[in-house]
């Protein structure tokens, strides 16, 4: 073996330390130039710690085992209304982390001419104590849902916070006629961009529309769960045969998942005074479990738990009035961001309103919110009620003391009206600019040192001080900010003469809503749901509105969007055999087959629509 000097050990040294750090500096600058191309890197591999890491297997449910619930104490109130005032925060969605936080979102009194807004909380303690409220989300003016913003249903996945609600946009007649939307948030205050129909930002559009009789209270209360890429979307769909809990499904995967929904059935039918439900997937034993109150606004309302081993089809299984208040409703549970649960997880609780009287004793909008702890369990056999006499607890006294002013807060901020409309040669426009305090009392700005406006086009229109001026004809959206809360209006900037607010104004485009229409034959389907033909109408002066053939008359103190006497649709019938359609425009099959009905509106505008009538509907239908 030939022997290897000092001096040449040493040389080997110096080349293989040489070439190591050549690497080193190699993979550094490779690294370097990683970051560089992707400077989100870092932030796309930081774990999300609202997401739980101990999810389980997918379990194979067992039709053997059942589930109940008992309340574990008396709970407390999260919010009540002052004596003898109006207030509520009902139907509340609760999602808890894995570090013990809460989060919680109410649907609260609007102002201004709205029905309902959301409201949110965040807890650090598991539930126990609650940050200021905030409002999160409001109506979007001259829009599909430019009335309310009800029944929040929230769930965090891939990185968003998905807000289901319920609105309309027959504010005129009363909060009827609902439909179903969609609003996502990186954080869980907002800010929130609705569902726009193809993507996510400006104008919204419903995700589940109601196309049934438009005097009924319509389809919303969404709740939702995903799992293994499926998200399950259920709904309330209450229509001239009764009130359902629907359910449809899409893909999870997809950021524009609402675009992948497909309608797969009836959940169950509701029983008399059944609430709409919240739904969690138990992980344990691979069931769904949808909880609502029962007999609500009554003396014997309680909770009621459904099962399902599929998360489309559910039964009955209990119904729990031991320990929960009377005159209880809209009620929601606490679960994970996914909107699952395991049974020993620490934070298990339910929320719901109440009163201490029905609607007829003058408790109406007078709600406290209740958090209560319960403790789920599961047994095996046949389905029995565990809590068969159990009676309910009758809370009076339940109302808080009037707030010091130094307790109040900013919660909200808002504009009157929310769309604003003047001429190119008007004066500066005084802008109505108000702040909500706890109560939800109006207190009007006047000191615009605190009033930030942003998001408006400047080519349009200008701020001085509290005042808008008119740059240009056009119309933009703009985001006030005050004290923290945020909302968006409309300005639209009208050329001179245009026709702001004409009574009677001309019709100058008229579309259907729906273009083809598909309904069933079926006996025991088709005749319980049938579907209404609606005209979309676009006035003179931009004002628009869906057009039923509602009739003012019917309804004098909430006049029509459109109204009938004035703008009367007819419709014309191709093939009678096929279909007949009433005055309201409801389709009623008569046999299978296609044909077209023609539907004319006042000044000769008309358009067609596709009918096709089927014996049952698929397995799976959109809807």
């Amino acid at each position: 073996m030939k022997k290897c000097s000092i001096r040449h050990i040493l040389v080997f040294a110096c080349k293989f330390i040489f070439v190591g750090i050549l690497v080193v500096l190699m993979f550094s600058a490779a690294a370097c130039e990683s970051q560089t191309k992707n400077p989100e890197s870092k932030e796309e591999e930081k774990e999300d710690t609202r997401v739980f890491k101990d999810d389980l297997e997918r379990v194979t449910p067992d039709e053997n085992v059942h589930f109940t619930m008992a309340t574990s104490g008396d709970g407390f109130d999260v919010y009540a209304p002052v004596e003898n005032e109006w207030g509520y925060r009902y139907g509340p969605s609760i999602l808890y982390y894995p570090d013990g936080s809460v989060d919680a979102w109410f649907a609260t009194p609007g102002t201004l001419g709205e029905w309902d807004w959301f409201t949110y909380k965040h807890s650090d303690d598991g539930g126990k104590t609650w940050s200021k409220e905030k409002v999160v989300l409001q109506p979007t003016p001259d829009s599909m849902d430019h009335y309310s913003v009800c029944d929040p249903g929230v769930i965090y996945f891939g990185g968003y916070y998905y807000m289901g609600y319920t609105s309309t946009i027959v504010s005129t007649n009363g909060g009827i006629n609902n439909n179903c939307f969609v609003a996502r948030s990186k954080n869980p205050d907002g800010p929130y961009e609705k569902w726009n129909g193809s993507g996510w930002g400006g104008d919204p559009q419903p995700i589940v529309y109601y196309n049934e009789s438009d005097s009924s209270w319509g389809a919303g209360e969404l709740s939702f769960v995903e799992l293994d890429g499926t998200l399950y979307c259920y709904y309330t769909w209450t229509c001239p045969d009764g009130d359902y809990e629907m359910v449809a499904t899409a893909d999870s995967k997809d950021e524009n998942w609402p675009a992948t929904m497909k309608y797969q059935g009836v959940a169950y039918k509701k029983e008399s005074g059944q609430d709409s439900c919240d739904v969690v997937y138990v992980e344990d034993y691979g069931k769904f479990l949808a909880f609502s109150t029962y007999n609500r606004f009554t003396a014997s309302s309680g909770i009621c738990i459904m099962e399902s081993n599929d998360g489309i089809t559910f039964e009955k299984v209990a119904v729990i009035r031991s320990g929960i208040s009377q005159f209880c409703h809209n009620m929601g549970i606490s679960k994970r961001p996914n909107g699952h649960i395991q049974l020993n997880d620490s934070i298990s609780f339910i929320g719901y309103a109440y009163s201490s009287g029905g609607p007829e004793s003058g408790f109406w909008g007078k709600w406290a919110t209740r958090f209560q702890e319960i403790d789920l369990s599961v047994y095996e056999g046949k389905i029995t009620n565990s809590d068969k006499g159990g009676n309910g607890v009758l809370r009076s006294d339940y109302f808080w003391p009037l707030p010091e002013e130094k307790d109040l807060w900013t919660v909200g901020v808002g504009t009157l009206p929310h769309k604003i409309e003047f001429h190119i040669d008007d004066d500066l426009y005084d802008l109505e600019l108000y702040w909500y305090d706890t109560r939800l009392q109006t207190h009007r700005i006047t000191d615009a040192s605190g009033v930030k406006f942003s998001g408006y086009d400047e080519n349009i229109i200008s701020f001085d001080g509290l005042k808008i001026k008119a740059k240009s004809v056009g119309k933009t959206n703009v985001t006030v900010t005050y004290d923290g809360c945020s909302v968006d209006f409309k300005v639209y900037v009208r050329e001179t003469g245009f026709p702001i607010g004409k009574n009677n104004p001309d019709i100058v485009s008229f579309r259907p809503v729906q273009e083809n229409i598909t309904v069933y034959k079926n006996v025991a389907y088709g005749a319980k749901h049938r579907a209404q033909i609606r005209g979309y109408v676009i006035f003179e002066d931009e004002t628009w509105g869906e057009a039923y053939n509602d009739k003012t008359s019917s309804h004098p103190n909430y006049p029509a969007m459109v109204p009938a006497e004035t703008y009367e649709m007819e419709f014309e019938v191709a093939d009678n055999s096929i279909v007949r359609v009433d005055k309201k425009g409801i389709i009623m099959p008569r046999g299978e087959g296609s044909t077209t009905v023609t539907v004319t509106i006042k000044g000769g505008h008309s358009f067609t629509v596709n009918v096709t009538v089927l014996a049952d509907p698929p397995e799976s239908a959109d809807r």
